[in-house]
Parts: structure tokens; C-alpha cells; sequence
């Protein structure tokens, strides 16, 4: 059986230390015997210790003492790894040199790994023996003798007095209205399942619709799974309630027979909240037949992936949870503390702990008890220190009991990877809009991921992404051009409670101008959030930080800590606010030899670049300044373990030397210089992104533009910037035709017409292509090949009817963007019945705004966008024909431009004012042909 070897938050560094110990043993570090001895013992002893911290892992709660063993084991694996890190550096490092002195320098170090082992052992030994020092049945008191019962928030969602209940109403008629809608045959079984975060008030919403529905059904039952569940007992109450009150049966298929023979004459309503799992659905779901009576079935769950087996299971639908609106969360929060109304100067603060409750309805009850039993309930200080330090009271405080018992539900659900995984969003901070890409880098980096079952890291990652969003632990904050989630967001209370989790397991130290969650440990890994008062630098100056794995930090760049104060980073992440243009020397960064992961983002930074390949296991490599173009970067600098380049920079030397690539970007070409380098560019066989810029000096020649082909006719002493263009455009041609496993080829810069034109042959698992900067004379077919091409930005010179019907098969297409620069058919662009059957977004740029839609044609396009020319009055009775045939169409824009420039005003435009009246006459004509495409009256 396979076994990933990654970090945990629970286990610390152990399962990353075990195999570390069993390379010690391997001949090339000749150790002595008694030395191999020594770390045999403590791999077994740690071996035992990492079994019984994932045993302790799964369980809800620890006792004092177990949590404090844990703790101490934890911080020693980091220590130890340490250990064994900074030796074999030093081996490594001194192999490389020749001589007596190497030599003298390697058995210093045996002798001195030799001495630390031993201590390290002996720490180990007491740590053990210490834990067994001390029975359970010794520990009088222990918690887990009188261990607090959380009461379950969903009873009382049973028995709430309706007329308490704020912003409900319109979500109860939606629900009821999705459950009486027409299913093709009104007679026919539906389902609806409610899907929401924890909290959101599911079991509320289901018990009020199923209150109001139930006096239309012969017989009704609503039964709670619960994470746990006794599928016994969870059908038997189905048939007690529907069937014999009197039922004791515990066999579940035999249960499930009857319940399908009762109901098989009786039209049923049938509530199943709370779903946790796939397999206690698939047990439940088998006792609904469909009887052609009109029954119903709610489900609830946090899962997105269970509300959708639901529905497939059953005609159904997914209702997700809407949190109540600015408006209603005030009625909820007011109406709990005050008689009347909210005093004028608790309004501000009240927004600010408002938006912190995101319209969750548990969340905003609990901090209104807080404060309506608080004796100075109108002190504005007691209000700021709810809002500002939220963390403190939701550790302690009875009235947030309900939060923390829904929250760690979901917590101790996740298995101990995805915990680590969701404890690492506290390294951000609040309102923090999260890049996945990014995100699954740090985890990578961090030794949370890991190869496991032939599937790489990156694959695992995003898998746990996925996992995250499917349980709403996390909410997705922006969808990329393809249609994938390109970014996420953590609720504010959910973060609380990850930063809570975090601190208890020393996982991440957080510092910002309101808080500090350094305790007594070392620190791990650091982030540092918009500091600008004095206090909080002077605390970061005196913290040891020579055994923090990961630095992250935002704000001012004169709150940088100095780096030379690390040495043992994994992840180094810098993002300076404010626009400052000083150099800083980060030099000292290249002595981070366990780096993996580099982002520096707002500052010049000098004395690194040349010495990045020190840096033997860098991974990712991202710099972002505005000088930064000016940069030349020695790709012979580069370390070769890099998979992800990410620099606006002119690479020297043979790209094709970092064969490990998987993103390259931006890669600025426009010089000669580049030329021998770029022929490299094929040689990365595992490139999925590539992004290049190309400067418009490569095809300067004081005159107009010549197309690829024209360059090639030239003589050669009239047009040298033309063939130097030519060498480079072979070159990219060359690359691209061997870059197989490429997904995504973005082209920014000039390049002349048809550069790309004899691309043979394309990548077949492109997924984005945009290049809009390379215009084509007219669509090549070959782009019939990208069969799962999700996004495409393109320029023609010339739109023909074939060129239409080649961009038609593309049937994976979520976005497009076409620009046409001259020529159309006669009649126009005409988008063809089924064509673009997944497309999302149109965004469509000609001089004539002539885009016709014909039945059929693009039945998911949302958005829509049209950009003409002033001059285009004189067609625009054929604007948008059949545009009404667009039954998800969102948002429709027409943007009219003079010239080369957009018109904000009326007398924007290249060249002189723009005449009032053509602008006017467009505008009205593109209203009229909208209106009356849409089957309104003409205004």
C-alpha cells in the first residue's frame, strides 16, 4: 500500500521526519555503527509516537494531559527535522569540495550529527517514558470524565416560533414554489435538497416549508442524520411516522420493504435532514418509489456533492441557502438587544460586527446574546472588543457554543490532511481574496501535499481545493475565463475559528495591529498582516524566527522584518503595500537552502538574482514590480528543480534547460539575444502554461506592418528588424508545435499577421488560447483540433462563413472573444443553431455590429458585450437579430467607439471631436433593434 509522506498541523513533522531518518542510514553518509544504532531506535520510537498522534487526531477531545504530551512531540519532530536537515545540507555542501579540508569538515559534522542524535533520543525516551509516568485513571477530574454535551442548535430550528423568524419568508414561498413547479408530469416524485454552510439556518428553512406543506400529503416524516447516523433507526422513525407508531424492527433491508409497500397507495412528504455522507443517502434513498401520487422529499446538507446526488437520484433540484441581507441580519441583531431601536453611536460598530456575521443567521443570534446579556449593553468598548477580538470570545464565551459545536463538526469530518490543508487560510487575512493557484502552490511547498497513488501533488491539491468548496468551508470568490474557480474566500466567523484551531496547534503565529497569537512555542510559521503600529514591530524584533518554516507578509515595506533573521524557510511570501521605488537587498535569501517557495511582490529587490541557484529546491519563483521589465534574467542562474517561473524579465540563456516547468510566464522577447534561447522553449515537455510578451521593436521599421509572409519576401539588407522578427517567429512556430502537454498559451505584444497560421501540429489539451495580439487573416482550421478548448481570444482580418462554421465546432468553448478588424459576409456574423452549446461569455468587437443569433444558438450565453463604430448607423437595423432566442442571457452591453478609442464622452476620439449626431443616431438605432429583438415596443 502506497503511503503519502506529508506535514500535518496534528503530527507536526513526523511523517515527513521518518524517511529523512531511514536516508541517515544510507552508506553515502558513513556513519558509525553506534551512530545507525541511535537513529534506528528513534525512527522506531517516533514511528510509535506518529501512530498514536493520529489516533489522537480523531478524537473530538483530549484531556490536559494528552493535549500537552501531543504538543511536546509535535515541537520535537520539528526539531529533530531541523536537525537532520541542516546536517545533510552540510554533508551535501562539503561533497562538492575537494581536499583535506573537506574531509576534516565531513567528520566534524558525523561527529556533531552523532552528538545531536543522541540528545535528541534521550529527549524522546522521556518524552515517552514521561507519558506512560502518568495513568488516565490517575488523572482525578480529567475532562473527559465530565465532558460537556453540546445541545444540537437543530432542535430548537424545530420548535422556533415562526413570528421570531427574520427573512425567511421569500425563501419558504421559493421552496415551496420549486416543490409544487411542473415536472413534466405534476404527478411525478420530486426532491429538492437545500444546500448551505453550517449555520445557515437549512434545518429552519425545511422544518417551516415542511409545517406548511404536510396538511396536502397522506402521511409525512422529517428524521435527522446527523454525521454519525444509525440508519436502523433513521428509516425505522421514517416508517413510524408514516406507517405503525408502534414499529421495533432493526433490520434495515426489511424496514425498507415495508416502507416501500405503505407508501406504494400514499402520496408522502418526506424530510431528510442533515446528510453527511454519500453512503447514508444511498441507504435512505432506496424506501422512495415513485407512486405517481405527487409525493415530495427535502434533503439538507452542506455538501454541494450530496445535494447533487440527491437530485439525480430522484427528479430534483438543488436549492442553495441564501444568508439573509443587509436589512434583515439589522432586524435579527436589533431585535435580540434592543426594545426599540439600535443607539445612534452603536450603528458603525454594529455594521462592522454585521459584516463579520455575513448574514448567517446562528451567527448573528449568538453575538446578539453575547451582547443583550452583557451588563453595559450599550458601552461602545464592549461592542469594539466583540468586533476586533471575535477569536477570544468564540473560544471561551457559552453564548457562541452553538458556532463552535456546528464548526467543529465540520472540522472533525475533514480527515487530518484536509485539516492541515484548512488550518493554512488563517495565514490570511480577513476579506482576503485567495488565488487557487497560489494557494496550491504554498500547500505543495509546505509538505502538505504530496504523490499519491500514481496522481501528482498538484492534482491532490486541487482535489482538496474542490473537497473544501464542496463542504462550503470555504466560498468561491471569482470564475476564471474557462469557467473554473479562479479564486475563493473564507467567512469571516469561519476564519476565527481556523486562526482558533491553528493557535491550539501552534500551526501558524499571526501579528497584526489587533491581535498577536504567539504563545510560548517557537514559531513555525509566520504571518504578518498590515503592521503599522510600533508595538507590534518591536514584537517581531524580538522573536526568535531561526525555526519558522513558512514568512508571509503584507503591509508596509519598512515593517519588514529582516530576513537574515530565517534560515529554515520552506515558503517566503513578501507583498509590500504603498508605491515605493527603493532597492532592498534581499542577498541573504539565497541561505535559505530549504526554499521552495518564492513571492515577492511592491519592491525592487537587488543582490538574489544571481545567486538564485543556491537554492536547490526552489519550486516557485514569482517577482512583481514595475521594473522588473528592465530585468535580465540568466536562465544558467535558474535551479533546475524550478516548476513554476514567474517574472517579467528577458531570459538569457537556454530555456530549454529547466526541463521541470510547468508555468513560464511572462517571458519577454525583443531582442536578438533571445533568439538561441527560445529555440529551447520545445524542450519543456511538461509546460502546461505559457505566457510570452513580445515587444513591437522586433517589427519596427518606421513604416507600416507586413504580414508574416510579407517579411519572409524581403529583401534581406532593405528589412533586417523584419528577419530578426522572422528567426524569433521560426523559433516560437518550432516550440510550440513540441509542447505537448501545454493547457494554456497566452501572446501579449505585436506580432505581424498570420504568425501562427502553419501551427502544426497544435497541443491537443489546450484549454485557453489567447492571442489576440497575433491576428490571423482568416480563422485557421487547425483550431478545429482543440477539442476541449474552454477560452479563446482571437483577431481576424477577414470573417467568412467557413471561418464561422470552423469556430462553431469548438462545443467546449466557455469563453470567446473575436475581434474582426475588416471584412464580413454579406450578411453578417451569423451564429448557427447548436453552435457554442457551453459558451458563457461573447464578447464581440467589429466597425459594423452585425451579430445575428439564430434559433438554438448558444442556449447558456450570460453575457454579452458588442463593441462598433460610430460609422456603423448605417447597418445597425441588423444589430443583435435573434437575440431573444438567448434564454440565459444576463447582462447585454454595447460599447460604441470613434476611432481607436472608447467614447466616455461625446467628444472623446483620436482624432478631433466626435460629431453628436452619428453618436446619437447609433444609439437610438442599436436601442430599437434590441427592443424590438427582445419583443418590446420601440420606444
Amino acid at each position: 500500500m502506497e503511503v503519502a509522506v506529508v506535514a500535518s498541523a496534528v503530527t507536526g513533522a513526523i511523517r515527513t521526519l521518518l524517511p529523512k531518518l531511514t536516508a541517515l542510514l544510507h552508506k553515502k553518509y558513513k556513519l558509525s555503527g553506534g551512530v545507525r544504532k541511535k537513529i534506528t531506535s528513534l525512527r522506531h520510537e517516533m514511528s510509535s509516537m506518529s501512530a498514536l498522534l493520529v489516533t489522537l487526531a480523531g478524537l473530538e477531545e483530549l484531556t490536559p494531559r494528552d493535549k500537552d504530551w501531543r504538543d511536546k512531540v509535535r515541537e520535537l519532530s520539528y526539531d529533530i527535522e531541523d536537525c537532520i536537515d541542516i546536517f545533510t545540507h552540510e554533508l551535501d555542501r562539503h561533497e562538492a569540495k575537494g581536499g583535506l579540508r573537506r574531509r576534516l569538515k565531513k567528520i566534524k559534522a558525523r561527529y556533531k550529527i552523532g552528538h545531536r542524535i543522541e540528545e535528541l533520543r534521550a529527549q524522546v525516551v522521556e518524552l515517552s517514558n514521561r507519558h506512560n509516568r502518568y495513568k488516565p485513571d490517575e488523572c482525578i477530574g480529567s475532562p473527559s470524565s465530565r465532558a460537556l454535551v453540546e445541545v444540537d442548535p437543530r432542535l430548537q430550528a424545530l420548535y422556533v416560533d415562526p413570528d421570531s423568524l427574520v427573512g425567511i419568508d421569500a425563501q419558504k414561498a421559493k421552496l415551496i414554489e420549486l416543490l409544487r413547479m411542473d415536472v413534466g408530469d405534476t404527478q411525478r416524485l420530486k426532491l429538492v435538497a437545500i444546500a448551505g454552510f453550517g449555520g445557515m439556518g437549512k434545518t429552519t428553512l425545511a422544518n417551516q416549508v415542511y409545517t406548511k406543506m404536510k396538511g396536502q400529503f397522506d402521511c409525512t416524516a422529517f428524521v435527522s442524520v446527523s454525521r454519525i447516523p444509525n440508519i436502523a433507526k433513521i428509516l425505522s422513525d421514517i416508517y413510524s411516522a408514516t406507517t405503525d407508531p408502534n414499529t421495533n424492527c432493526n433490520d434495515e433491508r426489511l424496514i425498507i420493504d415495508r416502507l416501500r409497500n405503505s407508501l406504494e397507495d400514499k402520496r408522502y412528504l418526506i424530510v431528510i435532514d442533515d446528510i453527511w455522507t454519500m453512503e447514508a443517502w444511498n441507504a435512505i434513498k432506496g424506501c422512495f418509489l415513485e407512486n405517481s401520487l405527487g409525493s415530495r422529499v427535502i434533503t439538507t446538507t452542506r455538501f454541494e456533492d450530496i445535494a447533487q446526488a440527491c437530485c439525480s437520484s430522484l427528479h430534483g433540484l438543488v436549492y442553495r441557502i441564501k444568508p439573509l441581507n443587509c436589512i434583515d441580519s439589522r432586524r435579527l441583531f436589533d431585535r435580540r438587544i434592543f426594545p426599540l431601536n439600535c443607539p445612534e453611536q452603536l450603528k458603525t460598530v454594529r455594521g462592522g460586527i454585521l459584516k463579520k456575521c455575513e448574514g448567517v443567521p446562528l451567527v448573528i443570534i449568538s453575538v446578539a446574546s453575547i451582547l443583550a446579556c452583557h451588563e453595559e449593553v450599550n458601552s461602545i468598548e464592549i461592542w469594539e472588543k466583540i468586533h476586533n477580538h471575535f477569536v477570544i470570545y468564540l473560544e471561551g464565551h457559552r453564548a457562541l457554543g452553538w458556532i463552535r459545536h456546528v464548526l467543529n463538526l465540520g472540522y472533525n469530518d475533514l480527515c487530518l490532511d484536509l485539516k492541515t490543508c484548512m488550518l493554512y487560510f488563517s495565514i490570511f487575512a480577513e476579506d482576503s481574496e485567495i488565488m487557487k493557484d497560489d494557494l496550491v502552490k504554498r500547500w505543495i511547498a509546505e509538505g502538505f501535499v504530496t504523490e499519491k497513488h500514481g496522481r501528482s501533488p498538484h492534482d491532490i491539491a486541487e482535489s482538496y481545493f474542490s473537497e473544501l468548496i464542496n463542504r462550503n468551508m470555504i466560498q468561491i470568490a471569482n470564475i476564471d475565463d474557462c469557467g473554473h474557480v479562479l479564486s475563493c474566500r473564507v467567512h469571516d466567523i469561519m476564519l476565527d475559528f481556523i486562526i482558533l484551531k491553528s493557535t491550539e496547534e501552534n500551526f501558524v503565529t499571526i501579528m497584526n495591529d489587533l491581535h498577536c497569537t504567539k504563545g510560548c512555542l517557537d514559531v513555525r510559521r509566520l504571518s504578518l498582516q498590515k503592521i503599522k503600529n510600533s508595538r507590534c514591530n518591536d514584537l517581531v524584533e524580538n522573536i526568535a524566527l531561526t525555526q519558522a518554516r513558512s514568512f508571509n507578509f503584507w503591509g508596509p515595506a519598512q515593517s519588514i522584518p529582516s530576513v537574515s533573521k530565517f534560515q529554515l524557510l520552506r515558503v517566503l511570501h513578501i507583498v509590500v503595500s504603498g508605491d515605493r521605488d527603493e532597492n532592498y537587498d534581499l542577498s541573504c535569501i539565497c541561505n535559505l537552502f530549504q526554499l521552495k517557495y518564492l513571492r515577492i511582490v511592491g519592491i525592487w529587490c537587488t543582490g538574489f538574482l544571481k545567486q538564485l541557484r543556491k537554492l536547490q529546491h526552489l519550486q516557485t519563483l514569482e517577482i512583481a514590480h514595475r521594473r522588473s521589465e528592465d530585468v535580465y534574467l540568466d536562465i544558467g542562474e535558474l535551479p533546475l528543480t524550478l516548476l513554476h517561473l514567474i517574472v517579467f524579465a528577458k531570459l538569457l540563456g537556454d530555456i530549454g534547460r529547466m526541463r521541470s516547468l510547468i508555468c513560464l510566464a511572462t517571458l519577454a522577447i525583443g531582442d536578438i539575444k533571445h533568439m538561441e534561447g527560445m529555440k529551447g522553449l520545445g524542450n519543456l515537455a511538461d509546460l502546461r502554461e505559457l505566457r510570452l510578451y513580445v515587444s513591437a521593436s522586433v517589427w519596427n521599421t518606421g513604416g507600416r506592418q507586413l504580414s508574416f509572409r510579407e517579411s519572409l519576401a524581403k529583401p534581406q539588407h532593405h528589412y533586417v528588424p523584419h528577419l530578426r522578427g522572422v528567426a524569433i517567429c521560426d523559433s516560437l512556430l518550432s516550440s510550440f508545435s513540441r509542447l505537448g502537454s501545454l493547457e494554456s498559451l497566452i501572446i501579449n505584444g505585436g506580432l505581424p499577421v498570420d504568425v501562427l497560421i502553419c501551427w502544426s501540429p497544435p497541443p491537443r489539451r489546450l484549454r485557453r488560447l489567447h492571442v489576440q495580439d497575433c491576428p490571423f487573416s482568416v480563422v485557421p482550421y487547425w483550431i478545429t483540433q482543440f477539442a476541449i478548448l474552454r477560452s479563446l481570444e482571437i483577431e481576424i482580418l477577414s470573417m467568412t462563413r467557413e471561418g464561422i462554421h470552423i469556430l462553431s465546432q469548438l462545443v467546449s468553448l466557455v469563453n470567446l472573444r473575436l475581434f474582426v478588424r475588416k471584412s464580413l459576409p454579406a450578411e453578417g456574423v451569423v451564429i448557427p443553431g447548436a453552435a457554442f452549446p457551453n459558451l458563457k461569455g461573447f464578447f464581440f468587437r467589429c466597425k459594423v455590429p452585425c451579430l445575428k443569433f439564430r434559433a438554438g444558438a448558444t442556449p447558456r450565453l450570460q453575457n454579452l458585450t458588442v463593441e462598433c463604430h460610430t460609422r456603423a448607423v448605417q447597418r445597425a437595423d441588423t444589430v443583435l437579430e435573434g437575440i431573444e432566442h438567448l434564454g440565459s442571457l444576463m447582462t447585454c452591453k454595447v460599447n460604441i467607439y470613434h476611432h481607436d478609442f472608447f467614447m466616455a464622452t461625446q467628444t472623446g476620439g483620436g482624432d478631433g471631436p466626435r460629431p453628436p449626431s452619428i453618436w446619437q443616431a447609433l444609439e437610438d438605432e442599436v436601442l430599437k433593434a434590441i427592443n424590438k429583438n427582445l419583443g418590446y415596443p420601440e420606444p
